[in-house]
């Protein structure tokens, strides 16, 4: 029901054994200066269509010691003694080019080929993990190393083990305009000079501070066994479990799908296709969803620059315990709720990622224009009883009036209906294709709210607020 911003916690990195601090004796050294969650997928270089083979510039992983303390900055990084382990970008870069090959062909033993092979639970992870990227259609897929060179060394030649991050960059063919990134954290051990690096851990790694949104982890292939379903407009991906549901769910998604683009009369749209993912186990829905029905997820470009580009795609989830997934025959069941959140994936390429990124998108607008294009007025009693109880303003709705922990939940939903209204007063007055510039012009730049009233309406604010205003209270006021 309410959109929420992704979320989520770079996992801390294991301790260090009370052996391994005993054996150091001297200081961490990390090459190439600290590098911040901020800045992960700002460097990011996308090479082509499993193209992990070349050593092109790829992204900037954030690095850090395994006992999870800043390493120090130095402008240069002596050559280590020949007796230390240490852990390279050429053998990380194996490990992640040997994975992009293993993706390509499809070869199960070569995708965990580097993972130790006493870890049979993170063995039996990453080969389920092959089998449900397989079933997604990549126009381009690859796994992509830090890009410095010595990436950690020990004081000596006993165990060592680091934690850094790996990007998955990948594009869905017909979705994304562009790859985009989902991170992951390796834990990579060495334990000694000559012993292998090994893979000991992977966990998902979406910083909040990285300001170009890489996808929500997890993504819906790194869950359990999953099922895929696609139609002209939707790519719907379930758990194998609700197989037998899919091609319904599927069906219902595209009608969302159609309709909406019906009742579009805005500028072009660039995504034509939408990525719908529909767990049903209440673990998967707490870690994607936590206490919401559905969220449109938006992710920008894995290049550099990426973070002040428009998104090139979103990642649609749902809970599939909502009506709008239930084992109704009626294919308008619930369907509010999957028109609101590809509303927002519609519009979403509009949205500039650094306004994103820093919290701008104005809400009121995005949850709007999601409510108005829905047809819904589920929250229209809310709304009356806030009238009636002389709470109107007769002013225009702001992010704050939306919010159920600052407002309450009678005016928080009252602000929901109040914003659907300003988008359909838009519409019936002035016409749909002036209803739609607007939204598009707030999503570009949501301090714009005076110009976008005017070029819509030819209004300045305050007269149109008066109309609007009226126009509210005879909606609701019966």
């Amino acid at each position: 029901m309410y959109e929420r911003d992704h979320v989520s916690d770079t996992p801390t990195a294991d301790a260090p054994t009370e052996a391994a601090r005993r054996r150091r004796r001297a200081p961490l050294l990390v090459v190439g200066g600290i590098v911040t969650a901020a800045l992960v997928a700002g460097a990011l270089t996308i090479g082509g269509a499993f193209d992990g083979d070349g050593d092109s510039a790829a992204p900037t992983a954030h690095e850090r010691p395994a006992d999870g303390t800043p390493p120090p900055a130095t402008s240069e990084t002596p050559e280590p003694p020949s007796t230390v382990t240490r852990i390279t970008r050429a053998d990380v870069k194996a490990l992640t080019d040997a994975r992009t090959r293993a993706l390509r062909d499809g070869d199960a033993s070569a995708f965990v080929s580097g993972i130790d092979p006493a870890n049979t639970e993170l063995l039996s992870g990453q080969r389920r993990l092959l089998a449900n990227l397989r079933l997604f259609p990549f126009a381009g897929a690859e796994f992509l190393p830090p890009t410095s060179l010595d990436v950690v060394q020990a004081a000596d030649a006993g165990a060592y083990s680091h934690d850094m991050v790996i990007v998955f960059s990948h594009q869905l063919d017909g979705i994304d305009s562009e790859p985009v990134a989902e991170t992951y954290t390796w834990t990579l051990s060495r334990a000694s000079i000559d012993a292998p690096v090994r893979i000991t851990k992977i966990v998902g790694s979406n910083a909040t501070s990285n300001p170009t949104r890489p996808i929500r982890y997890p993504a819906a292939w790194d869950g359990d066994e999953v099922a895929v379903v696609e139609r002209e407009h939707i790519l719907l991906a379930v758990a194998a479990t609700d197989r037998d549901r899919a091609a319904a769910w599927a069906d219902r998604a595209e009608l969302a799908a159609k309709r909406n683009a019906e009742a579009w009369h805005g500028p072009a749209i660039t995504p034509r296709r939408f990525a719908v993912f529909v767990p049903t186990k209440r673990e998967t829905v707490r870690g994607v969803l936590g206490g919401l029905t559905g969220s449109c997820e938006l992710v920008t470009p894995a290049r550099p620059g990426g973070g002040s580009m428009s998104p090139v795609g979103a990642r649609v989830t749902f809970d599939g315990a909502d009506t709008a997934f239930a084992s109704s025959t009626n294919p308008d069941t619930g369907i509010g709720l999957i028109r609101r959140e590809l509303a927002q994936a519609m519009v979403a390429q509009f949205a500039q990622s650094s306004l994103i990124g820093g919290g701008g998108r104005s809400r009121w607008v995005s949850e709007g224009f999601a409510y108005y294009l829905a047809g819904d007025d589920g929250f229209r009693n809310a709304a009356r009883a806030e009238l009636r109880a002389g709470r109107f303003s007769g002013k225009l709705p702001v992010d704050t009036d939306l919010l159920p922990n600052v407002k309450g939940d009678q005016a928080a939903g009252a602000g929901f209906h109040v914003s659907m209204l300003t988008i359909r007063y838009l519409a019936e007055k002035y016409g749909a294709a002036e209803a739609d510039g607007f939204v598009v012009a707030m999503y570009a730049n949501p301090a714009s709210l005076d110009a976008a009233i005017k070029a819509a309406s030819g209004l300045e604010r305050a007269a149109f607020e008066a109309g609007w205003a009226d126009y509210v209270r005879a909606e609701i006021g019966g």
